[in-house]
């Protein structure tokens, strides 16, 4: 029904808020402490590994900041019943994504990209959500979730090719890392296959007929 459906959509909204809540409140303190937050190869290397995780929720400068939580609001709405998110913990799931999804690619930035000595911005971990829907899509059999996803690929794939966005560049005032978005997307695609089976086999084994012994 309707209202069934609109109160789930609004259930789902505790992990995108509580994100946009901590990204605003660490570019508050950023405001004050420039240095803290930030994805710095040389300060990961001297053992500052908060940076993995902090580094992915601290934006170049507001307008970066409200562009992205711009984009985290259209992908709640899009996709705030994701099944690959569960029913039971949301804000947890949501937030537990969110996090492994950051820690994953700050650590591919290290590892594949060593010329990213500093990085800021949601955007690679919101490209890892939207895979991650667009799988959750796809296991809820809605064929839109392939298109979804072949065009998150693509877009990425146009970016690693021709460049970024010079018009973006200009707005956050810092060069647009491509790498975090073609990390994001690797990763959120291998995250969604990964839990999409996990929950085929809950379900199929919860459905399946139990044995019985004389």
């Amino acid at each position: 029904m309707p209202g069934m459906e609109r109160n789930k959509l609004f259930g789902s909204i505790g992990g995108p808020l509580i994100l946009l809540l901590l990204c605003i409140l660490l570019q508050f303190i950023q405001s004050l402490h420039p240095d803290w937050f930030m994805y710095d190869r040389t300060l990961l290397a001297e053992g500052q590994l908060w940076r993995l995780l902090t580094g992915h929720l601290v934006h170049t400068n507001t307008a970066h900041l409200l562009m992205n939580g711009a984009a985290v609001v259209v992908l709640w709405f899009v996709f705030g019943q994701s099944h690959l998110l569960g029913r039971r913990h949301r804000i947890v799931a949501y937030l537990g994504v969110v996090a492994l999804l950051s820690v994953l690619i700050s650590t591919g930035l290290w590892i594949w990209f060593p010329e990213v000595e500093i990085y800021y911005g949601l955007s690679g971990a919101l490209h890892g959500l939207f895979c991650f829907a667009a799988v959750s899509e796809l296991f809820q059999r809605r064929w839109s979730g392939g298109l979804l996803l072949i065009g998150c690929f693509a877009k990425v794939g146009w970016e690693l090719a021709v460049g970024p966005s010079a018009v973006t560049a200009s707005i956050i005032e810092a060069k647009v890392a491509v790498s975090s978005h073609f990390l994001g997307t690797v990763f959120g695609t291998l995250i969604g296959t990964l839990v999409g089976w996990i929950f085929r086999l809950q379900k199929s084994c919860s459905h399946a007929p139990a044995s019985v012994a004389d």
